[in-house]
This record gives structure tokens, C-alpha cells and sequence, in this order.
């Protein structure tokens, strides 16, 4: 097929403008930081918040456009959790670098192993690996290993709503933010199992 054939997406589909969009917080964060006009504790909710939102989408994805196959929105979501998922990974980067610039050494060493924050670092190692990772390239190059790679990340999001839940000891945040994602998990793992025993059934 010749060049002159392939469909051009328009240009506010491109990924550019999504990764612009993603983005703008944090540019617009560094921005307030810069005019001494953000607090540290401002800075570590609204980077914390915005890296679970942002992964929320990237777990929502798959089973919203296996409820919904019809819906545009699932679909375009779907295509792009990569992007979400990769941006949620750059805001709890902000979140980390943040905390660490601002809290002195033996501080950070001090508390390192309390539950609220050894879970976010568990979850951020976990990611270390995932955000590698993410690109086409290393998907061709990894095969089957990239999607066990990349399994670990339910994991890395448990610690995540862990480390949002027990950090300030509020449940109620975390839980309102991890329940559409359990309950849209379990109807995509509900639909796989569902039809493989079906197949069995049926062999």
C-alpha cells in the first residue's frame, strides 16, 4: 500500500497533544515553584493525586472498552493507556524527586521502612522497570516478557492506594479512587474466566 493511502489521524488525535495535556500540570506546577507560590505540601498532593488519577485510567481501560465496545471514548482510552500509564509513572517521579529534595537524608533513611511510605516505594521500583519499558521498541524486543513485565503493575497500583491510604491514615480517599477500579477489574477478569471455562466445556 503506498504512502498515499494511509490515513492521516487529525491533529488533535495525535499523541503529542495527549502527552501536551498530560503534561501541562506538571509544567504548570514547576511554573508556580519557580514564583515561590506553590507549598511543598501542596506540590506532594497535587503530584500524588495526579499520578493516581492518571494510573486509574490506565487500569480502567481494557475493561471499560470490554463493557462498552461500542463507546468511542473506551476505545480511544484504550489505545493510549500506555501514555496514561507512563504519565502516571512521570508525576509519582515529580512526587519522589519533590520528597526527596525537600526532606533532608536521614530523615528519608529514618522513615523508609514505615508502612505508609515503604509501599510507595515498592510501588515506584516496581514502575522503575514498566516506564523502561513502555516504548514500541521494547515491546517488539521483550515479546511475551513485556506483558509479564508489565503484569507487575497491579501490584505496583495495590502499594499505590496503600501508600495514598495509610499515609495520612485516610481511608476515604483511596477508596473512592481504587473502587471503579476494582469493580471494572473484576468484570474483565469475570469475562476471561467466564470464557475459558466455556471453551473447556465445550472441547
Amino acid at each position: 500500500m503506498g504512502l498515499g493511502n494511509k490515513k492521516l489521524l487529525p491533529w488533535w488525535r495525535s499523541k503529542f497533544i495527549l502527552w501536551g495535556f498530560l503534561m501541562l500540570p506538571g509544567l504548570m506546577f514547576t511554573i508556580a515553584l519557580l514564583r515561590d507560590s506553590m507549598s511543598y505540601s501542596n506540590l506532594m498532593h497535587a503530584t500524588g493525586e495526579f499520578s493516581a488519577r492518571f494510573l486509574i485510567f490506565s487500569l480502567i481501560a481494557t475493561p471499560l472498552s470490554m463493557l462498552l465496545p461500542k463507546s468511542k471514548f473506551p476505545k480511544w482510552l484504550n489505545r493510549n493507556k500506555r501514555y496514561f500509564g507512563l504519565a502516571a509513572f512521570a508525576y509519582g517521579l515529580y512526587h519522589t524527586i519533590a520528597y526527596l529534595v525537600e526532606v533532608p537524608s536521614d530523615q528519608v533513611i529514618g522513615e523508609f521502612f514505615e508502612i505508609g511510605l515503604l509501599t510507595a516505594w515498592i510501588a515506584f521500583i516496581i514502575w522503575i522497570p514498566m516506564a523502561i519499558t513502555s516504548t514500541d521498541g521494547w515491546v517488539n524486543r521483550l515479546k511475551i516478557t513485556w506483558k509479564k513485565i508489565h503484569n507487575w503493575g497491579y501490584l505496583a497500583a495495590l502499594f499505590v492506594f496503600l501508600h495514598w491510604a495509610l499515609i495520612h491514615l485516610n481511608w476515604k480517599p483511596a477508596l473512592v479512587h481504587v473502587t471503579p477500579v476494582l469493580i471494572l477489574q473484576g468484570y474483565r477478569w469475570w469475562v476471561v474466566f467466564t470464557k475459558k471455562k466455556t471453551i473447556k466445556t465445550t472441547e
